[in-house]
This record gives structure tokens, C-alpha cells and sequence, in this order.
């Protein structure tokens, strides 16, 4: 339950702890009738509590009704930490083995899979630690690490490692500048 009101939090405003306990819970209940985003991680969530009990024929038929309500295709399999924030859902396409850490944000139209490049034994998926963001039609694609606090913008391609608190853009994505510490928090 810690882990859904996470992700809660994360889709409404930055000041929720502000709120009155009633105020939050309209917002969110607000988020839930509106935003395809948030009722395609809380469907996440579900379909992955049943692919972790064996259930994956019902996750994943759970999972193509996300994909057609909310355009967001995010396998049962990957595994995502509490706070995940789809900014909008539409074309989002998260692998089987993908790992995402706490709190991210994922823009529309992210990739985040295998490469078709690497040899067959290389195919694994992306690792992204905390507090990733990740701008629109952005592909993170192969055995990628992306650190704690990285940017990747708008349409970038990403096939290499991310350091921590890095801002990467282009094709192929390259460093553009590093975050400080009061903006990655």
C-alpha cells in the first residue's frame, strides 16, 4: 500500500504534505478519474502482484486493457520502485526486465527496452536509479545504467551509461551538463 500511495503522491501536486488528509484524497481521487497516467501504474501494480504469484495470463490481459485505455504498454515483469509518475501516458513502452528506482518521471512516447544492436547475449534491459526524469519520445534502450538524479531530454537516444546527476541529450544522447545538488532534489 506504501508503494500506491507513492505513486499517488508523485501525480499530484508537489506541496501534497500541505494538504489536509480530505483535500489530498479529492485530488486524488480527482487524478484517478481523469488521468489515464495514474490509473495505468496503479493497473501496474496489480498485474505485477499477479505475474509475482503466477497469475501472468490475467497480468498480462490486465495489461493490454492498460494499453488500451491509458497508451502506456508496461510489462508486469519489470520491476519499479514506489513514486513512478507517467507526466502523460500516451506511447510509453516499458520492458519485461526493466528496473526503475523510486520516484521517476517518465514524459510521453519513452522507450525503455531492449536494443536490436547488441549481440544476443547482450540484449538486457535499462537500470534507472532514483529520481530519473525523462523527456518526451526519449529511448533508453540495452544493458543502459542511468544514475540517481539524471536527465535525459526530449528525444534522446540513450545505448550508453548515465551517470549520476547527468542532463544528456542528441542522438546517440552525450552529456550536456551536470545537475547540481539543489536541483536533482
Amino acid at each position: 500500500m506504501a508503494t500506491v500511495r507513492a505513486d499517488l503522491e508523485a501525480s499530484t501536486h508537489a506541496n501534497y504534505r500541505l494538504y489536509s488528509t480530505t483535500r489530498f484524497w479529492l485530488q486524488v481521487l480527482g487524478k484517478l478519474a481523469t488521468s489515464p497516467g495514474v490509473r495505468a501504474v496503479l493497473t501496474f501494480r496489480v498485474a505485477h502482484a499477479l505475474a509475482a504469484r503466477g497469475l501472468m495470463p490475467l497480468a498480462m490481459l490486465l495489461r493490454a486493457r492498460a494499453l488500451r485505455q491509458s497508451g502506456a504498454e508496461i510489462h508486469p515483469s519489470a520491476a519499479i520502485g514506489p513514486g513512478l509518475y507517467l507526466r502523460h501516458s500516451s506511447g510509453v513502452v516499458i520492458g519485461a526486465a526493466v528496473r526503475i528506482g523510486r520516484n521517476c518521471t517518465l514524459s510521453q512516447g519513452v522507450t525503455l527496452g531492449y536494443s536490436a544492436t547488441g549481440d544476443a547475449g547482450s540484449w538486457g534491459q535499462p537500470v534507472l536509479g532514483d529520481g530519473v526524469q525523462i523527456g518526451a519520445n526519449a529511448a533508453v534502450l540495452g544493458e543502459v545504467t542511468v544514475g540517481d538524479g539524471a536527465v535525459i531530454g526530449a528525444n534522446a537516444v540513450v545505448t550508453r551509461d548515465v551517470p549520476a546527476g547527468a542532463v544528456v541529450g542528441g542522438i546517440p544522447a552525450r552529456e550536456l551538463r551536470r545537475r547540481t545538488e539543489d536541483a536533482a532534489s
